[in-house]
């Protein structure tokens, strides 16, 4: 048997081919099938590893081994070692990086695109926009940040929640506010910017369309002016669309302060009866005035009612108006202030001594305020910015 291998390696050897279990080699070495389960296989000793290896060639053509780490995530390096791939993002999370040149994008100009169910969920753009739950800009456009719900009543395109502030925003300029809230144009109703706290739970749906609804178990909605240099200054404005009508709420104009300021009447209504409202109207005056109301009693035809005591330091008492009414028959009342004592007397005409009721009204200017007095006009805008 070792002779006939011998004669024919040597055999083939002067063609150049060397084979085993062949007589016509088609290479340098082959390795032939003996059968199914007697197959061409080479061992080499050097090869052999606990894990495996693969073969590798030197420079030189020598025959070796890259022994196996056993790590089945670690790849085979351009070294030829194996080895965890330093440059990619792993699905169980990475160590070791650096922000500066470890990230997650593209080096191109091309944005970067996340999918879910194989649906585009969010993209992020080349100049560093962000857009979510769509695959355009919204209205108004020139986002950083744009946001889409689906069309479902429910849904919602941002929920923020924080054990301090829930939402923020900043504007650095005079060119808008830090957030706003606008209802879709596409519909005919709706709230703009809608605003709950106290953890109530309810939604109004019976007063809008609005640009701008708050709730609160005690402050619906809350303003204050913290400036102390700026004049007018106020807690809130309210306008209509060219300022025509406007209103102001905690006012600091000058060096007055108003409760309320504004163009219109002040009125109220009250229910007619027959399931309708009617309108009535405040009287105004040229000069701030305080008002007081009550009924008295004629002995023998004199009457004395004091101005109320708190109202007293607050009113300029010499220029008092009083009128009477008689509630029985008389001759005729006339009232006398009579600052001096801080209240006015109440005589029957003529002399007379009746002892009847009556009632009786007065007002005075408010202390420290003259007619007519002078206030900041309204901004004259479209739409008025800044109050």
């Amino acid at each position: 048997m070792h002779t006939r291998l011998l004669l024919g390696i040597v055999a083939v050897g002067l063609a150049q081919n060397v084979g085993i279990g062949t007589s016509n080699p088609t290479h340098r070495l082959h390795l032939a099938n003996l059968s199914s389960t007697d197959l061409g296989l080479l061992r080499v000793e050097a090869l052999s590893t606990t894990h495996g290896s693969l073969g590798t060639f030197s420079s030189t053509g020598v025959l070796g081994h890259v022994a196996k780490t056993g790590n089945s995530a670690d790849l085979l390096q351009g070294d030829l070692t194996f080895g965890p791939d330093k440059t990619d993002w792993r699905l169980t999370g990475n160590a070791g990086t650096a922000p500066s040149s470890n990230f997650l994008g593209t080096t191109d100009n091309q944005p970067l695109a996340f999918r879910t169910n194989n649906s585009e969920r969010m993209r992020l753009l080349t100049d560093g926009r962000i857009w979510i739950g769509t695959t355009s800009d919204l209205t108004p456009s020139n986002n950083v940040l744009n946001v889409r719900s689906d069309d479902a009543a429910s849904a919602r395109a941002i929920t923020a929640r924080s054990d301090t502030i829930g939402l923020y925003g900043e504007a650095t300029s005079d060119l808008g506010p830090g957030i706003a809230g606008v209802y879709s144009d596409l519909a005919t109703g709706g709230i703009g910017f809608f605003a709950r706290g106290n953890n109530l739970s309810s939604f109004p749906t019976n007063i809008n369309p609005a640009g701008f609804v708050a709730q609160g178990t005690v402050w619906g909605i809350m303003g204050e002016a913290r400036s102390t240099s700026i004049s007018p200054r106020m807690g809130g404005y309210f306008t209509n669309t060219n300022a025509t009508t406007y209103s102001r709420v905690a006012v600091r104009d000058g060096t007055n302060t108003y409760k309320i300021q504004g163009t219109g009447s002040v009125n109220t209504v009250i229910q007619d009866g027959q399931g309708g409202v009617r309108l009535m109207t405040a009287p105004e005056a040229p000069q701030f005035l305080f008002q007081d109301f009550g009924e008295g009693l004629l002995k023998e035809g004199k009457a004395f009612i004091p101005v109320e005591p708190l109202l007293l330091p607050h009113i300029v008492i010499e220029e008092l108006q009083v009128w009477v009414t008689p509630l029985a028959p008389c001759k005729g009342l006339y009232a006398l202030p009579t600052p001096e004592k801080g209240g006015f007397f109440v005589y029957e005409r003529g002399g007379g001594k009746s002892d009847i009721p009556f009632v009786w009204g007065w007002g005075a200017p408010v202390k420290g305020w003259e007619r007519f007095p002078r206030v900041s006009s309204p901004p004259k805008s479209q739409t008025p910015s800044q109050p």
